[in-house]
């Protein structure tokens, strides 16, 4: 298995050695909201994607933003550094579950399969894993955007491939390692958030972009909602028309669901409450009619021990409901930050975390993605380097592949790196990367996936 072992530092034009070899970073494009602490604040005192990117000189939907490049000059060779996916040393290939699926799709032998990635606000910004989703989706069709939240999750929510829009008063609840536990009554639902609201005629929309490039079509509507004692009415429209009515009261606490099949191709999907009682939703699945679809469930601040407070049979039941073939993890970032827990104890809440996904998909194959590299003076990045060996020694004991992302960008030091070149690469909080690097990662993990299943076949 190769490494990146150096890294060309374009700013001030040299080259920064490490070990033995030589690599380059790729410039590319990417970028994220902010990845909170524990008590949800951002870094400088923002609290969405538009502060960062207003920081960053960048614009949070722009196509032509994602798609500009620059010129590092002709000493600026590019060599995609290779770190592979690590596999247990003993026993059966963990992605093969996968791997099989992803063959069967491209025979004609089934007409969907489906991958599920959890992570913090490095996955909740949907950069990096829009990345991937594109590149699965060129090989394989495209099979819709996924899973997406409903209502008002948060102020800059904007899912990729997918028009979201919402009116009247949303409340968003989600966990917080801080949160006084009193406080929760664990109802999250697959993306560990909800929104919920009283307000009649409060609204959510949801519809295709035909001018994009995914995305296009729709044939599926999925609603994850919440059954609660005097819970309201929900009406269900398309292209303007009422295509259902969903009761969402029950005797007690539990997942509901709404599916609802369209003739393949460009619709708008609304949700109107009538403020009889209060409606909580968990998200929607928009699919289309074949090929590959990728749920990103990032949540902000998250931890990999975020998910114990997700109540564990609605967790599952959820996963069960959207039947994936792999599952992906990537959290690490904001444990750096902690000075409470230790290897041995992070270790067990990261094997219980693990345990709680695969019993909703007990026939998945499972990647756990390592945290990026972080730029600090505080003991983070040394924690990071135990987190990525725990990390590791679970995927191998529980049966998942491993990507080590610090390793993809280049090792300890590159997040300081990634933020000198130019254009950047990295936010200058030494927390989280730029348009570009998120989106050099997801083509990297994609280049990973994809070359692994092709040694597979063989």
């Amino acid at each position: 298995m190769s490494y990146m072992e150096a890294l060309y530092h374009t700013s001030v034009g040299h080259w920064v050695e490490k070990q033995s070899s030589l690599a380059v970073l790729l410039i590319l494009s990417v970028f994220v909201l902010s990845c909170p602490n524990a008590e949800n604040r951002h870094p400088k005192g923002s609290d969405s994607a538009d502060d960062f990117l207003k920081q960053a000189g960048q614009s949070n939907n722009s196509e032509e933003d994602d798609d500009t490049g620059a010129d590092v000059g002709p000493d600026g060779l590019t060599i995609d550094p290779r770190v592979g996916i690590e596999v247990p040393v003993m026993g059966d290939d963990p992605m093969a579950a996968f791997f099989d699926a992803l063959q069967a799709l491209e025979q004609g032998k089934r007409d969907k399969v489906r991958i599920l990635h959890y992570g913090d606000s490095h996955t909740a910004a949907d950069f990096l894993t829009t990345t991937v989703r594109r590149a699965l989706q060129t090989r394989f069709g495209d099979g819709g955007r996924g899973f997406i939240l409903l209502g008002k999750p948060w102020r800059s929510y904007r899912p990729k491939d997918i028009e979201v829009s919402a009116t009247g008063d949303w409340e968003a609840e989600r966990i917080l390692i801080a949160a006084d536990p009193a406080t929760l009554d664990g109802y999250y639902g697959l993306a560990g958030i909800t929104t919920a609201t009283v307000t009649p005629l409060a609204r959510s929309f949801v519809e295709t972009n035909p001018e994009k490039g995914f995305g296009k079509t729709v044939s599926l509507f999925d609603l994850f909602y919440m059954v609660q004692p005097d819970g309201g009415h929900l009406k269900v429209f398309v292209d303007g028309a009422q295509r259902g009515t969903v009761d969402t009261g029950g005797q007690k606490k539990r997942t509901g669901f709404f599916k609802m099949k369209v003739k393949e191709g460009p619709h708008k999907f609304e949700i109107r409450t009538d403020g009889d009682g209060e409606v909580r939703l968990f998200g929607a699945a928009v699919e289309s009619n074949r090929g590959v679809v990728y749920d990103a469930l990032g949540v902000n601040g998250g931890f990999f021990y975020t998910p114990h407070r997700w109540n564990e049979t609605e967790l599952q039941k959820q996963i069960a409901r959207r039947d994936p073939s792999l599952i992906v993890t990537m959290y690490g970032t904001n444990e750096s930050g902690s000075r409470t827990i230790n290897p041995e104890s992070y270790k067990e809440k990261v094997r219980t975390t693990m345990n709680r996904f695969m019993g909703g998909a007990k026939d998945a194959s499972c990647l756990m993605l390592g945290p990026p590299d972080r730029d600090s003076e505080n003991g983070e990045s040394d924690r990071i380097t135990w987190i990525i060996q725990v990390q590791r020694e679970v995927a191998a004991e529980v049966g998942c592949g491993f990507i080590n992302l610090r390793d993809m960008m280049g090792g300890e030091g590159a997040h300081r790196i990634w933020q000198s070149v130019s254009p950047a690469m990295a936010q200058t909080d030494g927390i989280h990367l730029t348009v570009r690097g998120y989106t050099t990662l997801g083509e990297r993990i994609a280049t990973e996936i994809l070359s692994a299943y092709d040694e597979y076949q063989k």
